[in-house]
């Protein structure tokens, strides 16, 4: 048997469904370092098929890196030639000289979910082009119409952690009361579940293998109150 670590409680909200693991106490703590911290969206935007988050909160050195890694702020006053022209393109140099994006598909990856207005992004997890940390954002490629700046203060993003499960178990809270917990994909809600926990039913369910990634488990429920939990724990 592998290690056994107790992420705390997740808050389910009825018809958003949200990622088990990533949403858990453990990762939301304010104590607890990057990548791992689950960090509020301020707005979005959509461009020539590239999305841009904005956060609320400063973007952490890890976890929102495109191919080339974290891109400091210019310092240079006035800009150099090379940062106006990287500025007027959105592609900073790399460490190379090459310029961003550069491969796709070397960036690290961010898990997207309770947007109210870009619907569309929720249960995604994408791959970062690059980020800017002037404004707090992070661009990855997203086919839709383009969109201009919109607010969406309810979307939540989390880094993907690398570590994956033997075991992830989600237990019913003592708090839960009448309500039903929904287990499942990205598509969870009350008629498409996995599973459907209640203090009266079956009340908690394990799901075993040898290398579950975390960010694929989603809850929802019937609930509206904030009480409407989950226990989770998993095992290395």
């Amino acid at each position: 048997m592998g290690a056994v670590r107790t992420l705390g409680l997740v808050t389910a909200i009825k018809g958003t469904p949200t990622p088990v693991v990533l949403a858990a106490a453990y990762y939301t703590s304010a104590n607890l370092a990057t990548p791992g911290v689950v960090l509020p969206v301020a707005s979005f935007s959509i461009l020539k098929g590239i999305a841009t988050v904005f956060l609320s909160t400063t973007l952490p050195v890890i976890g929102y890196n495109g191919e080339n890694g974290f891109i400091p702020v210019q310092t240079a006053s006035p800009a150099s030639a090379t940062q106006e022209f990287n500025a007027l393109n959105g592609q900073p140099f790399n460490i190379y000289g090459g310029i961003a994006p550069g491969i796709p598909g070397r960036g690290e990856q961010v898990t997207l979910w309770a947007f109210g207005t870009a619907t569309y992004f929720n249960g995604k997890r994408i791959t970062v082009i690059d980020n800017n940390p002037a404004t707090n954002s992070f661009r990855f490629y997203f086919q839709h119409a383009d969109v201009a700046n919109t607010a969406d203060a309810t979307g939540r993003t989390a880094p993907s952690p690398a570590q994956h499960y033997r075991v992830i178990r989600i237990e019913c809270a003592q708090t839960l009361g009448t309500d039903v917990l929904y287990i499942g994909d990205l598509n969870v809600s009350a008629t498409q579940y996995m599973a459907a926990l209640s203090l009266t039913g079956q009340f908690s369910i394990e799901v075993a293998g040898e290398n579950i990634p975390p960010e694929g488990l989603f809850i929802d429920t019937s609930g509206t109150a904030g009480t409407t939990q989950a226990m989770i724990s998993v095992i290395y």
